[in-house]
């Protein structure tokens, strides 16, 4: 009997852009979805996968010749790891603005669910940290995201993420160590840090998935103004302090990694906007050109490959619906394939809730499927049929989108 094997991934970008928001449901009880085949055989599709329990987590540190100092990262080992003698597809995670390598701990806790239900192969999860403290020598006491961009005033941080952490990961850990077992991941600006640098290192990353990320920064020029009278309630003209609130907070820690200036104390930063909140002219320049948007023509001028996952929420409050719409026409213009999902919620509630659509973007569920009769000839292709599709656990069968089913192998054999 021949036999196939399919995956079930996310659906297309213009079936979600179709549908608008409303498309996103409750995960509900497992059953059964049936939908039409153009082959002339029952297909039955079971999914199935050993259980897994309890993984490790750890906390470790290594010397970063890109940073010269030693800095830690979170690691998630799963169930087995140090018995089974078998190596682990990897995803990268990058924490938002206001959080750390420590937190996201209910992504985390997702992964570790969707790994003990048998929903997705077995992975290593890391966690690099994205902080420093660059402003500290100028008074300010908070450490600030530094989008993992190379600075001067940061320090090298991107090669401390492309370089240092991800072949330091692959020397010390059983890693399955190519970039078509290597994926990246993040949440707000740890979306925007893994997109850029997957960008920028296609041979490193085959696929990048970002939560309510700002994608694109051109539009910051509009969200500006309004943006900051949360911090200067008074009006302009304004003079910007980073500890006058979140949005300043944000946006000088996108100058230590965009527009440092080390002979501009006291922050030695060039700041985007003037003190009207319009681009500066002798800045916003530098400072635009940090967006996906460069980096994603220029990921197209080189003919590579990468496949691109972002969503948002339906109540998003601090503008990354905006800025992803914009990438995303962005990516059409472009030409560049993506799937691109709105999810009611808003910046901050749903890390956890969403994380299994991201791992399963990353990682599809495999499932065989045999077909009867054994042998199709030609005239068996044209009657459609009908074919069963049965989830494991608790996932429900109704948010499966069938355009994303593909046969990828016959008798083993990979198929184009």
């Amino acid at each position: 009997m021949a036999s196939a094997t399919a995956s079930a991934g996310p659906a297309d970008a213009e079936h979600l852009r179709e549908q608008g928001p409303e498309w996103c449901e409750p995960w509900r009880r497992c059953g059964v979805k049936r939908f039409k085949m153009c082959a002339f055989a029952f297909v039955a599709l079971a999914i199935s996968f050993p259980a897994f329990g309890a993984g490790t987590i750890e906390e470790v540190s290594f010397y970063s010749d890109a940073l010269g100092m030693d800095k830690s990262f979170q690691i998630y080992l799963p169930e087995g790891y140090e018995t089974s003698g078998i190596s682990y597809p990897v995803v990268y995670y990058i924490h938002g603005m206001t959080s750390d390598y420590l937190g996201h701990q209910n992504f985390t806790d997702a992964v570790e669910d969707m790994i003990s239900r048998g929903l997705i192969q077995p992975f290593i999860l890391v966690k690099p940290d994205a902080q420093c403290m660059s402003l500290a020598d100028a008074g300010f006491d908070e450490p600030i995201h530094t989008s993992m961009t190379n600075s001067e005033l940061n320090g090298d941080f991107e090669d401390y993420f492309v370089e240092d952490l991800v072949s330091w990961i692959d020397a010390n850990y059983r890693t399955i160590a190519d970039r078509d077992h290597r994926f990246a991941a993040g949440h707000s600006q740890g979306g925007y840090s893994v997109v850029g640098a997957a960008f920028r290192h296609p041979d490193l990353f085959s696929a990048v998935g970002a939560h309510a990320s700002p994608l694109s920064y051109e539009p910051l020029a509009q969200l500006a103004p309004v943006m900051v009278l949360q911090d200067y309630p008074e009006g302009p003209p304004y003079d910007y302090q980073p500890d006058r609130g979140f949005v300043s907070k944000i946006v000088f820690a996108y100058a230590a990694s965009f527009t440092p200036n080390l002979s501009n104390p006291p922050w030695f930063i060039d700041f985007p906007f003037d003190e009207y909140a319009q681009p500066d002219p002798e800045v916003w320049p530098r400072f635009i050109a940090h967006s996906n948007t460069r980096w994603a023509t220029e990921f197209k001028a080189s003919g590579a490959e990468l496949d691109i996952f972002f969503e948002v929420g339906t109540q998003e409050q601090l503008g990354a619906d905006y800025l992803s719409l914009y990438f995303a026409a962005v990516l059409d213009a472009l030409e560049l394939p993506y799937t691109f999902r709105w999810f009611d919620g808003d910046h901050y509630s749903h890390v956890g809730i969403r994380a299994p659509t991201q791992l399963t973007f990353f990682m599809p569920m495999p499932a065989t499927l045999e077909l009867t009769p054994r042998v199709l000839t030609g005239k068996h292709w044209w009657p459609l049929v009908e074919a069963s599709i049965e989830l494991p656990g608790d996932l429900d069968v109704a948010d499966i989108d069938t355009t994303t089913l593909a046969i990828t192998q016959i008798n083993g054999e990979d198929l184009d």
